[in-house]
């Protein structure tokens, strides 16, 4: 009926739940039937809000969406309430911590264990392993704790002592440089008439 690339993918992510449906009850046993459930739902949604196609596009992939609604609804299998695994819903989970206590600690162990060592060849360093590294304020060598406390005398500088020379603006430099130019060019000339009027002398 249509030809959208974007309707297509949603109809396939639709159909795909069916398979991982299947797959479930064959490595588990057990399938979160309510979560893909409610993915379709998600699916039908997102079809509901699409204003670039006409009644009938629509209409054709709501039917293929709930057709597909329908036979999750018909699954008679063991189910699961809870499936951590199927976005979205693990981000609406409440899990227990001491649950995860040891995925925690591993996690926390390796990402500081990431940067600790390095060298190779036999040549090894380690940083951050002693315990008085990284305790106590960090020390900063550009402050000067005594300078800073030490109060300084404010001193008042007379405006009219201040002698501000101005950067010389494009015209200015243009004038001096064609001065210097017209400067050079008389010597040359003048040193040229010295060595014609020597010449003549002798």
């Amino acid at each position: 009926m249509t030809d959208s690339a974007l309707l297509k993918r949603i109809i396939k992510k639709a159909e795909g739940l069916l398979k991982k449906v299947t797959a479930d009850e064959r490595s588990r046993g057990t399938v979160p039937i309510d979560a893909y459930k409610n993915r379709c739902l998600g699916h039908i949604e997102r079809v509901n809000e699409l204003t670039v196609y006409t009644r009938e596009e629509i209409e054709w992939v709501k039917r293929k969406l709930f057709k597909v609604y329908f036979k999750l609804q018909e699954y008679k299998g063991s189910e699961r309430q809870i499936e951590a695994l199927v976005p979205p819903l693990y981000e609406d989970q409440e899990v227990n911590i001491d649950s995860v206590g040891q995925q925690l600690n591993e996690a926390v162990v390796s990402a500081y264990q990431k940067n600790q060592h390095a060298g190779g060849l036999g040549f090894s360093t380690s940083r951050g392993m002693t315990l008085s590294e990284g305790m106590g304020q960090p020390i900063n060598l550009y402050w000067n704790k005594v300078s800073a406390a030490a109060k300084h005398p404010v001193k008042h500088i007379e405006y009219t002592t201040i002698n501000y020379n101005s950067r010389e603006t494009t015209q200015e430099w243009r004038d001096r440089m064609a001065a210097e130019k017209a400067d050079i060019l008389w010597r040359e000339d003048s040193d040229l008439k010295d060595v014609t009027n020597n010449g003549e002398n002798e």
